[in-house]
């Protein structure tokens, strides 16, 4: 079993096209896990509340984690667009193949 993506799509002119697919597949797979990892991110940082210092000290932050939220959104929906275009490209090497090996 092979875990990268489109691994069942064969080509004999289309080479480069399907290795770049296959990249772009791979590195939308990895902003899709880092979006998710901002966001988990954001709203474990928002959750911690102020920190007593010594000496009666407090120390409060104002993060907040709407703009985590928008970040990883932004960054989540660019990994779908990176991973349809991705997509696009393994069906052209697809077709390419499939009407070649008729043809031939």
């Amino acid at each position: 079993m092979k875990i990268y993506p489109y691994s069942k799509i064969e080509t004999t002119h289309l080479k480069p096209l399907l290795i770049s697919a296959r990249i772009l597949g791979l590195l939308s797979y990895l902003l899709f896990f880092g979006a998710l990892v901002i966001v988990a991110f954001g709203l474990a940082s928002s959750m911690s509340g102020p920190v007593a210092l010594e000496g009666g000290h407090i120390v409060k932050t104002s993060t907040s984690s709407s703009s985590f939220i928008l970040i990883g959104l932004s960054v989540s929906v660019s990994a779908i667009c990176l991973l349809v275009f991705s997509g696009l490209c393994a069906a052209i090497v697809s077709c390419e193949y499939k009407f070649t090996s008729t043809v031939e």
